[in-house]
C-alpha cells in the first residue's frame, strides 16, 4: 500500500481519503486543458473512461445497495487504440479495465480530465440528518471524488448537501474552478494540484455559467468573463410584500456579490448561457442579456427580447471565430435564431419521414439528435443563411444509429464518435437473444451507418467475447 493516507480538511470540510495502490496501468495525459466529452464518457491519450453501467440510485435503501450496484456501475476503461477484440458489436470487449469500484454510472454522472486526474461524481454514501436529527441516506446528493488516470491516489474532494442541479468546469485567469448549484448552495471548486472549495452564495434558484469547453466542437473556447450570474427571491425580514427575483453576479476570481436586476413582483428565470450570453424568460417572452455589461439595468426592457414565447435547450451555433446564432426549443419545437434576428422553426426527416428527436450536441453548424430508437446528424446551414423569418423542413445527413432504449441524456462526442447507453439489443441474425436490465454504454461512428460497438462488461456472461 502507499504511504501517506491523510485527511486534509478545508474551510468546507473538504476530505482527502487516500486510498490503496493501483491495480491498472497508468496513463499519460499529454492535453493541457481540461478534457471534457459529454456526461457518458470521457477521452483521455487512447483510452476511454465510463461507468460501466447505469445504476439507479433512488432505488438504494442502505450502503449494502451502494456496494451492490458499485459491482456494475464502477469506473471502468477500454484502450481505443488497439481493436476492441470482440465476437461483434454487440459483445462486450476483451480488455476493458475496472479503475475502481465506486459508483460512477448514474444519472447525476459529471466526469472529466485535468492534468494527471480524473474528477467524477458518485451519489453521496455518507448519512445526513433529516429535520428530527435522525440519520438517513440522501442518494440524490452527490460526493465528488478525483483519482490518478490509474485509480490511485482517489480521494474525496466534496460532498454536496443537495441535489446538483448543475455543474460545469472553467477555467479562469489561468485557474480551473468546478461551478455547481447543489440545492440552494452556489459552490466553487478550485481544481489542479491543491484543491479548495467555497460557497459563494446561499439560498439560489438557478445559476448561468458557459458550458464546459470541449476541444471537439468547433465553438470550443475557454474565454468567458469569469462572472457566475445567480437568481435568488427578493425578501425582507417583517415585510411580506416584497416579492419577486433578483438577478445578481460574483466573479469566480473573489468579491462581494453585486445585485444587476430586481423587479417588484416579478419573477425571471434563467434558461441558460452561451459564452458571455444570459439567455431567461419573463412571463411568456424570452431575452438575451450580455454578461460583460456593468451596473443595474431593466431585463424586461424590449431592446433584450428575443422571443414571444418561453424557450429552453439553448445552444450556440458557431465556429471558434464566428457566431451564426442559437438553436432553442420552444412549444415542443426546434427553433433557430441568427445574429441578424431571424427565427423559424426546423423540422427533421430521415428518409422524408420526420423524426422526433432531442438535440443532444451541437459543433459547428452540425447538430446531432438523439431519441429512445435512433441517433442522427444534421447541416442547419441553410436556416443561418436565410435573409427572412422561415421556416426549414431538414432531411437528416446520416442516421447514425437505429437501436432499442437509447438514454437520450447521457451523451458524450469526441469528434469521431458518439458515446450513449442503451440495453442490450436482441440480434436475430447473429442469434443474440439473451438481454438484462442494464443499461450499458455503446459508441457510434458518427460517418457511418449502425456502425457501433458496446464497450462495457454486461452482467450477462453469455455477452462476453
Amino acid at each position: 500500500m502507499k504511504k501517506g493516507s491523510k485527511l486534509l480538511c478545508g474551510l468546507l470540510g473538504v476530505a482527502f481519503l487516500a486510498t490503496g495502490c493501483a491495480t491498472v496501468g497508468n496513463v499519460k495525459n499529454t492535453e493541457n486543458e481540461v478534457i471534457y466529452n459529454g456526461n457518458a464518457a470521457v477521452c483521455v491519450s487512447d483510452y476511454v473512461y465510463f461507468g460501466n453501467s447505469i445504476t439507479d440510485y433512488g432505488s438504494f435503501e442502505n450502503d449494502g445497495s451502494y456496494k451492490t450496484s458499485a459491482k456494475i456501475s464502477y469506473l471502468n476503461r477500454l484502450e481505443n487504440a488497439v481493436k476492441l477484440s470482440a465476437t461483434s458489436k454487440d459483445y462486450s470487449p476483451k480488455n476493458t479495465e475496472k479503475v475502481n469500484e465506486e459508483v460512477v454510472g448514474q444519472d447525476h454522472n459529471f466526469m472529466f480530465v485535468l492534468g494527471d486526474w480524473i474528477y467524477f461524481t458518485t451519489p453521496k454514501r455518507e448519512q445526513e440528518k433529516d429535520s428530527d436529527g435522525t440519520p438517513q441516506y440522501v442518494y440524490k446528493h452527490s460526493t465528488l471524488f478525483r483519482s490518478k488516470l490509474n485509480g490511485d491516489a482517489k480521494s474525496q474532494i466534496y460532498k454536496t448537501t443537495g441535489e446538483i442541479s448543475k455543474i460545469e468546469v472553467l477555467k479562469h485567469n489561468g485557474k480551473y474552478y468546478i461551478i455547481m448549484l447543489a440545492g440552494t448552495d452556489l459552490v466553487k471548486v478550485e481544481v489542479g494540484n491543491n484543491v479548495s472549495a467555497k460557497v459563494l452564495a446561499k439560498e439560489v434558484n438557478a445559476i448561468a455559467v458557459p458550458k464546459t469547453y470541449k476541444n471537439a466542437v468547433e465553438q470550443k473556447t475557454l474565454d468567458w468573463n469569469g462572472y457566475v450570474f445567480y437568481s435568488t427571491t427578493k425578501s425582507v425580514d417583517g415585510n411580506a410584500d416584497i416579492s419577486g427575483t433578483t438577478l445578481n453576479k460574483i466573479s469566480v476570481d473573489g468579491g462581494n456579490a453585486q445585485e444587476v436586476w430586481h423587479k417588484q413582483g416579478v419573477t425571471l428565470n434563467i434558461v441558460g448561457r452561451e459564452r458571455d450570453a444570459l439567455y431567461y424568460t419573463i412571463g411568456d417572452l424570452s431575452y438575451e442579456f450580455d454578461t460583460n455589461s456593468t451596473g443595474t439595468f431593466d431585463l424586461t426592457a424590449n431592446q433584450y427580447k428575443i422571443y414571444d414565447a418561453k424557450i429552453s435547450d439553448v445552444n450556440l451555433i458557431a465556429t471558434a471565430n464566428s457566431e451564426y446564432g442559437i438553436i432553442f426549443t420552444s412549444n415542443s419545437k426546434t427553433i433557430y435564431r441568427t445574429t441578424t434576428g431571424k427565427t423559424g422553426v426546423l423540422t427533421f426527416t430521415a428518409d422524408e419521414t420526420e423524426i422526433s428527436a432531442n438535440v443532444v450536441e451541437v459543433s459547428g453548424r452540425r447538430i446531432f439528435l438523439a431519441s429512445s430508437t435512433g441517433i442522427y446528424s444534421a447541416e442547419i446551414s441553410q436556416a443561418f443563411n436565410t435573409e427572412i423569418d422561415k421556416d426549414f423542413t431538414i432531411e437528416v445527413e446520416r442516421t447514425i444509429v437505429e437501436m432499442k432504449d437509447i438514454k437520450t441524456t447521457m451523451i458524450s462526442y469526441d469528434g469521431k464518435y458518439i458515446y450513449f447507453y442503451a440495453k442490450l439489443q436482441e440480434v436475430d441474425e447473429d442469434n443474440i437473444t439473451e438481454t438484462d436490465k442494464n443499461e450499458y454504454l455503446f459508441r457510434a461512428n458518427i460517418s457511418k451507418t449502425n456502425e457501433y460497438a458496446l464497450l462495457s462488461l454486461t452482467e450477462t456472461n453469455t455477452r462476453h467475447s
